[in-house]
């Protein structure tokens, strides 16, 4: 005899999920792009990055519709997605709090090749030109076809994670 799940509440569901994805590890960005309205730089740090496609090369992001960066995102067309090593924890902060907008891009180590920032010891920057989009919930979802990519050795750090709500060290088992 087969037992059907009963249909969870949409809060369950919601719960559910969020201590399900805790579990999923994922690698931590910073997603930046050049607003052309007003030609300054944006950004947010992400985890919900996925590759597509290798052909052609393309990547995934998702961006939550309320995020400071998604109207330049969409305006741009364009973004990168720069994937931190573990001695760059810090900046996952200042991308994460809006009253720190001002210090996101401060620092000497972002380059703005192309017109887009790339952060110049990321452990990848991966540029990308957005071919479609889907709206869904509170996020969009942006497709880029990837254009160019940069990778850099990073000393000391490894790829950063994210899991159960902290930051991870990233590497193959030994």
């Amino acid at each position: 005899m087969t037992q059907t799940k009963t249909k969870q509440s949409q809060d369950e569901l919601a719960a559910g999920l969020k201590a399900a994805m805790r579990r999923m590890p994922g690698a931590v960005a910073l997603i930046t792009t050049r607003d052309p309205a007003s030609g300054e730089p944006a950004g947010l740090a992400a985890s919900a990055v996925i590759p597509v496609s290798m052909d052609p090369p393309s990547m995934l992001i998702s961006v939550n519709r309320s995020a400071s960066a998604h109207a330049a995102i969409e305006r741009a067309g364009r973004f990168c997605i720069n994937l931190l090593g573990t001695s760059q924890t810090d900046l996952v902060g200042v991308f994460s709090n809006s009253d720190l907008r001002d210090r996101r891009f401060a620092s000497e180590a972002w380059r703005h090749d192309d017109g887009l920032p790339s952060l110049a010891d990321a452990c990848a920057s991966i540029f990308c030109e957005v071919r479609a989009t889907l709206i869904h919930g509170t996020h969009e979802l942006f497709v880029g076809d990837v254009y160019s990519v940069e990778t850099a050795v990073v000393d000391g750090s490894d790829p950063l994670g994210w899991i159960e709500g902290a930051f991870a060290r990233l590497g193959p088992l030994a």
